[in-house]
Order: structure tokens, then sequence, then C-alpha cells
């Protein structure tokens, strides 16, 4: 994806800008619902520069492979797996293009379903995210939640410029608040849009994971609280059977 091979070189101030909502929030969250790993088949669409699939690795999984449009991030995580070897084997893919690369246990999508900028799109990406899982297997992706409470993100760096009335599939900004600012382009779908969406492609026991924070200062957790009311990010959870 073109966007992101741009952002590629600036991964470093994003993070830092985001970092407490994704140390307190988007990874603990995460995990929390993945739960153990240990001896599976991971596949991580999206995987940017691979931290999700350094994460699962060290959590014991057998098989780690991650995929990504952009071929800048995927440069940056083939850079990481050299510096710090996991047996992580990543490849240049579009989700909604991908061919079928293995039977995997769970197949993760962080912030990857709502790049879709049609329902043409969408169901692509929930089809080749169904072929690449075995019988039993199960999707855990990260969706941007299209209705969060904008002004709480502010004060964990992101700012969604998102018109009013939008219809499914309508492109908006979210600007991380970095210096200067990186900003990318997403689509609307609400909730029930994806949860149609999964379930056309075959999928069952669609629901929505709890997003919870770690432990912080009282005053982190009164931000926190209001934030996860309405959070910028949602975990959709569903099976292959």
């Amino acid at each position: 994806m073109a966007q992101y091979d741009a952002l590629a070189a600036r991964l470093g101030d994003i993070e830092k800008t985001i970092h407490f909502y994704r140390e307190n929030v988007e990874f603990p969250s995460f995990f929390r619902a993945l739960g153990p790993v240990r001896g599976k088949r991971v596949l991580d669409v999206g995987c940017g520069d691979g931290p999700y699939a350094r994460l699962i690795a060290r959590k014991g999984a057998e098989q780690v492979m991650g995929t990504d449009s952009s071929g800048e991030m995927i440069r940056l995580a083939e850079a990481a797996e050299a510096e710090e070897p996991l047996g992580i084997e990543y490849q240049v893919h579009d989700v909604a293009t991908m061919p079928t690369l293995g039977a995997f246990d769970v197949v993760v999508a962080v912030n990857v379903l709502h790049y879709a900028d049609g329902a043409a799109a969408l169901a692509g990406m929930c089809e080749r995210i169904a072929s690449n899982l075995a019988s039993g297997g199960r999707l855990l992706a990260y969706v941007g939640n299209a209705d969060c409470d904008t002004e709480a993100a502010q004060e964990f760096g992101f700012s969604v410029d998102r018109p009013a009335d939008m219809d499914e599939g309508d492109p908006f900004t979210v600007t991380i608040r970095a210096t200067p600012p990186a900003s990318v382009q997403v689509h609307y779908w609400p909730p029930a849009s994806l949860v149609r969406a999964v379930e056309s492609a075959g999928f069952t026991r669609v629901g929505w994971e709890e997003m919870t924070h770690s432990p912080v200062s009282e005053d982190s957790a009164a931000l926190l609280g209001r934030l996860l009311r309405n959070p910028p990010g949602l975990l959709l959870s569903a099976y292959k059977e």
C-alpha cells in the first residue's frame, strides 16, 4: 500500500506518539482476547513492520508468517527478523488477493479491514482470510471503530476527520499527531457491516472482544475509561467451522 510505503521511514516518530495507547490498551486487549498461541500456526495479514508477528512468535507459536501489501514495511520486518531471528517468514501480498499460503490455526488482522474501499474489496479480504484458515481456525481482527469518540482519541495521539452522514465504504482520514502529522485514508465500515461481511465469507461465532487497559495512574485511568466507552479500535473474533 503506497501510503504505508511513504510512512515506513517515520515509524519511530509515529510509535512515540501512540506508544501509551498501544502499550496500555491495544496490546493488552489483543493478547487477552487471543489467548495462548503455543504450538499454533499463525498468519499475520497486514503485518506492517511485524510487531504483532514478533510478539506472537515470542509467545511460542509453532509457525508465524506475516504479509503486507507494502514492500517497505516488509523490508523493515525482515530487518527486525535478521536482528532477532524468531523464525518468522514475511511475504508481500495484498490481503484481498493473497493466495492460500497454508492452513493456519489463527489469522490476525490488525487495522486491515477498514482499508477496504468498497463492498467487493471487503468481501475479498474476508474470503482470502478464510481460505488461509484450517477448519476450526480463528480470525482475530482489530478494526477501526467508525463511530469512535473523536475528542477522547485526541488525548492519545489520534485525530479523526470523519464527515457526518457517511455511507458504507466512504473514505475519511485518521491522523497520528506526530511532528509532522502522519495521515492515512481509511473507509467507513460500521460494526454491523463488518459482521455481515465476515459471516458472508462463511465465518461463524462472530462477536466482539472486550477492550481493556493495563494498570495505570488514577488520572490516566479516568481518561482511558472515557476512551474505552467508544474506542478508536474494536476487536472482532470469528471462527471457520
